[in-house]
């Protein structure tokens, strides 16, 4: 399942200040790499969870978002890699290693894999501000834009939607701030960027972490954090 992966979630620099919106959207252009401080509220089955973070995110399917305490603390790292996930407990020199259907209801499960799908490039607006299209693998997907031609919303053929608001220009590239996320089964997630870079080298050992010294356990005995 290739549509893994974002947001989702969470991880550190802000280098540039964020620009006004430009009056012309900017339609296309990929986002091969993501990373920056993140406001986060996530609610599931299990109950809610909101706090702050940093995310990096690497095209195609690999993210990272570290969960800070209130005082700057790494309380948890989530790691994703297509289906696999590695959560870490820096303070407990502790790892737990699975799938995304191994991951605690409490972290969102239906959320993760829906990520690749949150910051695929747009389609161009055309005439009508409503749009469907059929996906590569052969689903349609309805798209929703305001009257500048920016995306406001899509659903897919499930019924997961994503909201997009706040645009900002960051390097030349429209981005929404404010990205809220609703899966079919009724997870939610939104996350509020704080100057996000686009597009700049993550370093390998951030998204591929050295464990030597940890303790590795099965992700389905991870029990909150």
């Amino acid at each position: 399942m290739r549509h893994f992966l974002l947001i989702f979630l969470v991880v550190i620099f802000s280098g540039c200040a964020t620009a006004p919106l430009q009056l012309q959207p900017v339609h296309g252009v990929a986002i091969e790499s993501l990373q920056g401080s993140v406001n986060i509220s996530l609610s599931s089955s299990a109950g809610q969870m909101s706090g702050n973070g940093v995310i990096f995110y690497k095209r195609p399917d690999s993210f990272r978002l570290s969960i800070l305490a209130p005082f700057g603390q790494i309380i948890l790292d989530i790691i994703v890699e297509g289906e696999k996930v590695l959560c870490i407990k820096e303070s407990r020199k502790t790892a737990w290693k699975g799938t995304v259907a191994d991951l605690p209801a409490s972290l969102g499960t239906r959320i993760w894999p829906l990520m690749s799908w949150v910051v695929e490039p747009p389609h161009p607006a055309g005439p009508s501000l409503e749009r469907a299209f059929v996906r590569p693998d052969g689903s349609s997907e309805k798209i929703f834009y305001d009257t500048a031609g920016f995306m406001q919303r899509k659903v897919n053929a499930r019924g997961d939607e994503v909201f997009y608001s706040d645009y900002r220009t960051v390097d030349n590239i429209a981005i929404a701030n404010r990205i809220e996320i609703n899966a079919a089964e009724g997870s939610r997630l939104v996350l509020a960027f704080d100057d996000p870079e686009l597009n700049r080298p993550i370093e390998s050992a951030i998204l591929k972490p050295k464990l030597d010294g940890y303790e590795i356990l099965p992700l389905a005995e991870l029990r909150g954090f």
